[in-house]
């Protein structure tokens, strides 16, 4: 043992040795006892300096060098400075207890302080080596490195009883240097601590609530002074908790170099939000020589924010004061200008941030070392100027919103004094407008009566007329061979005319006749008819005209028949017009859409060999009254191809011209439309002119129809009954087949087909005919044009009409095939024949119309009662005659007379 206390002995001496200079270099500091400070001890003075002008020195260097001072007032606020600091200080435990204080630094914006826990003394018990490594705090190191989590830099220092020893702080960093100490009884300073905290929670609850109703009020009265106070309010904020340290404490904790950068440049962006908030609320813009100096200052603080965000700290950061310092001026200034102006808010902004103004340029002036740090410690700072912030932001908003809804209200009254004014005004407007309007509308009224009244007489006026030419056509037509071909021809355009007529009157109603009607139509009839007006429209220049069916056109379609018609007539007649000694041609044809589809193309071309169109009128000649100059020799106003046009596009289709100069020209109409059925074609549509007379008496004749459509069936066998032949219906071409080849049967008269037969086609029932009943005529009814067949024997049939058929064109066709001679309508006396009457209540109608004079609607009449009963046919027949020929008092007197008839009702 001795042994061993001899060689701790001579190692304690050596370890003296060693220390000796570093201690006894300079008097050591006065020695604080800590178990007297009951609560906080404020130890600065007792301290000793040493300057660090290149902070490069270390510990033992720091130690050995002198001299250390004692600290004066000037060296707590040292400012922006680029060397470090060694504070050391002596503390003992005179109480029989261990003792523990926590060494705090005032600031939380230095960036790295450091504590060395020195040896004891050699009366104390001796430390190792290792408790020579520094204790570490400031904004540059995590928070999770610290002994103790704080927004400023804290040490704990624990004594044994009767233990004496020295400490030793090093602060260095870029921020400004504060080098105010305290020692702290550690409950005493977690109560100051909560008590600043309840206060920071005071104020960020008040804070939350102020910017909510700041930005509340300013998306309310789009103001954008409320917007600026939001967002300056949170701005101070986050400078104020930054320059105490709750930045780091809460939100980064890791630390970093770029902190120490944090209060500058906040200080300076809060203080360019101020500037520019201020000078939208007071309206400074109205101070012409403020704008100026205003967007100098801006300018400059956006500079420095940059400045100090991103270059040298040290350099900046004293501008960076200098320039808030510099814009507060500038602002006090001009507030007390826009005061004395009367400008609203400036009173208000001037007196309400007084208090917290003063304090920060107090704290400016200390951040710079001009002034002593008691006057103003941080957290008192912080409170005067948050105080004081809060303040001033309650009664600028309220002054805001009171001012914003004083004005909200002297606008609603000129808005409502306005109102009642423009409300006067426009009674009276309204008063004399209407008066203007009911004497426009009387004018118009009496204007359309007036063109009423002359579109019904000259509709009326035209309907005479037309009335006769069919009377006259309809005799025509009873005349056979070319006669009846042309008379069906002017019966057929006579009644397209009469539908013009019919659309003239719906216009003079109000009506719109421009409306396209599409329907179900035999489309191969159509084409047929306008085929055969264009033929004679050809002739009368010495044209030659050719019709060009596609077999693909299927036999009925959905469309717009009339408008069709129109459409086709109007170019087939331009194309006469304009061609001489050539050809004209209207080919037709037929692109579907799909296979399932049902839809399609139907493309109708009409060409000629005329003069043709110039190139450079082409482009003009779809406008209305545009005319070429080849047209001023013919009739017209130029408004045939604008109709065209214009009907074409309300179908859906197109229209394309190609011409030629001397050559020629194409027209080419493209119209969408769907693929029909017969079925769909209405019963009353199907015949033209199945009101005709009657021409032949088959009586005693049976007639084999085969028709699969059993509404067409049964019209045939209704017209041909009315005539007096006997009728067998057969709805396919197997047993129609059937019936010739039954050897008991009667004996048939005339066969009547259709072409397109589910299973076997008319051929069939023409080459069955041909075989089984020789000599028997063949009649075709088909939808679509045929062929040319050959002339052998049984290859073509007797005669063909196309759908919808004309009754008296089938009369004359039956009575030709079986050499029928034509029927009288009256007989050689001049007396009525018998006849099936309509119901007295349809003849009192007649009769009322005949005593009326309306002789479009006693045709009507009998068209009504066709449709009814095919029985009345001869009845109608007469009556119909009877009309045309405008004998009205002989058709009175058929309505009325005794003779002996029949009367059939329904």
């Amino acid at each position: 043992m001795s042994r061993l206390r001899a060689a701790l002995l001579w190692s304690w001496l050596l370890l003296c040795s060693l220390l000796s200079p570093l201690v006894l270099a300079s008097p050591a500091p006065p020695s604080i006892e800590l178990a007297s400070i009951a609560t906080h001890q404020v130890i600065t003075p007792q301290l000793q300096v040493l300057r660090d002008a290149r902070a490069s020195e270390l510990l033992s260097t720091a130690l050995a060098s002198g001299p250390w001072e004692a600290i004066h007032i000037p060296m707590l606020q040292e400012g922006y400075s680029t060397g470090a600091f060694w504070l050391r200080g002596q503390v003992r435990n005179d109480s029989s207890e261990h003792v523990t204080r926590w060494l705090a630094m005032g600031s939380a914006r230095l960036q790295d302080v450091r504590l060395y826990w020195l040896p004891a003394l050699p009366s104390s018990s001796a430390n190792t080596v290792d408790e020579l490594i520094p204790r570490y705090a400031g904004t540059l190191h995590p928070i999770a490195r610290r002994e103790i989590a704080s927004r400023t830099p804290l040490f704990p220092l624990t004594l044994a009883p009767g233990e004496e020893r020295q400490w030793v702080l090093r602060v260095a960093g870029d921020s400004a240097i504060d080098l105010n100490v305290a020692l702290w009884e550690s409950a005493a300073f977690r109560q100051d601590e909560g008590r600043e905290l309840s206060i920071q929670a005071f104020v960020l609850g008040v804070s939350v609530l102020l910017v909510t109703y700041a930005l509340i009020q300013g998306m309310a009265w789009h103001d954008r002074g409320f917007v600026l106070m939001a967002a300056w309010i949170v701005t101070a904020l986050a400078y104020i908790w930054t320059f105490q340290g709750y930045l780091q404490l809460y939100l980064f904790p890791q630390g970093g170099a770029w902190l120490v950068r944090t209060p500058a440049t906040l200080g300076c962006l809060a203080t360019l939000l101020y500037v520019r908030m201020s000078y939208v609320l007071v309206g400074l813009q109205r101070l012409r020589p403020w704008n100026s100096v205003y967007a100098v200052i801006q300018a400059l603080l956006i500079a420095v924010i940059g400045a100090t965000a991103l270059g040298n700290y040290r350099v900046t950061a004293p501008l960076a004061n200098a320039t808030a310092a510099l814009a507060y001026v500038m602002w006090l200034a001009s507030l007390l200008h826009a005061w004395r102006a009367g400008l609203p808010h400036a009173r208000v902004l001037t007196l309400s941030f007084a208090l917290a103004w003063l304090g920060m340029s107090v704290k400016l002036l200390e951040l710079n070392g001009l002034v002593d740090r008691s006057l103003l410690p941080d957290w008192h700072f912080a409170a005067l100027f948050q105080i004081g912030l809060l303040c001033m932001t309650a009664l600028v908003i309220i002054g805001r919103a009171l001012e914003l809804h004083r004005k909200h209200d002297q606008m609603q009254w000129a808005m409502l004094y306005l109102r009642v004014r423009e409300q006067l005004k426009l009674e009276q407007a309204v008063a004399a407008r209407t008066r203007e309007l009911r004497e426009a509308l009387e004018a118009a009224d009496q204007a359309n009566r007036a063109k009423t009244g002359f579109l019904t007489r000259i509709s009326h006026d035209l309907r005479t007329p037309l009335t006769s030419i069919l009377g006259f056509a309809d005799m025509l037509q009873t005349g056979g061979d070319e006669r009846a071909r042309h008379g069906r021809i002017i019966v057929r355009s006579a009644r397209h005319m009469l539908a013009m007529v019919n659309d003239l009157i719906d216009y003079a109603r109000g009506d719109r006749p421009d409306l396209p009607h599409p329907a179900p139509v035999y489309v191969h009839a159509l084409l047929q008819e306008i085929g055969q007006e264009a033929s004679l429209l050809a002739q009368r220049q010495h044209n030659a005209f050719r019709l060009q069916v596609a077999p693909t056109l299927p036999p009925v379609l959905t469309l717009d028949a009339r408008r069709v018609r129109r459409i086709l007539g109007n170019l087939l007649d331009n194309a006469a017009k304009y061609t001489r000694d050539g050809r004209i041609v209207l080919q037709v044809q037929w692109h579907p859409a799909s296979a399932q589809s049902g839809m399609g193309v139907m493309e109708m071309q009409v060409r000629d060999t005329g003069c043709g169109i110039p190139l450079h009128f082409q482009k003009r000649v779809f406008e209305p009254f545009e005319r070429a100059h080849a047209d001023r020799s013919q009739p017209g106003i130029g408004m045939g191809l604008a109709i065209v046009r214009q009907w074409i596009q309300q179908m859906g289709g197109q229209v394309a011209l190609s011409s030629r100069p001397g050559e020629g020209t194409t027209m080419t109409l493209r119209l969408p439309a769907a693929i029909g059925s017969e079925h769909d074609v209405a019963r009353h549509d199907a015949p033209e002119d199945a009101s005709g007379r009657l021409l032949i008496d088959g009586e005693g004749r049976l007639v084999l129809v085969v028709e699969d459509h059993a509404d067409i069936a049964q019209l045939l066998g209704d017209q041909l009954g009315s005539v007096g032949f006997a009728v067998e219906l057969y709805a396919d071409a197997e047993r129609a087949i059937a019936r010739m080849a039954a050897p008991d049967a009667p004996a048939v008269a005339l066969v009547m087909t259709d072409f397109q037969l589910p299973g076997l086609h008319g051929d069939a029932v023409l080459e069955a005919a041909r075989r089984l009943l020789p000599g028997i005529p063949v009649l075709l009814l088909s939808a679509t044009l045929q062929p040319e067949r050959g002339q052998e024997d049984g290859g073509q049939f007797d005669a063909c009409l196309l759908k919808p058929v004309n009754f008296l064109e089938l009369q004359e066709t039956i009575g030709r095939l079986l050499g029928l001679q034509k029927q009288e309508p009256f007989c050689e006396d001049g007396t009525a024949p018998p006849l099936q009457r309509p119901a007295p209540a349809d003849l009192q109608e007649a009769l009322a119309l005949i005593e009326m004079g309306a002789v479009s609607d006693l045709l009507d009449w009998c068209d009504t009662l066709q449709r009814r009963n095919p029985v009345w046919t001869g009845f109608v027949t007469m009556a119909r005659q009877l009309v045309m020929d405008a004998d009205l008092s002989t058709l009175e007197a058929l309505c009325q007379t005794d003779q002996p008839v029949q009367s059939v009702d329904e």
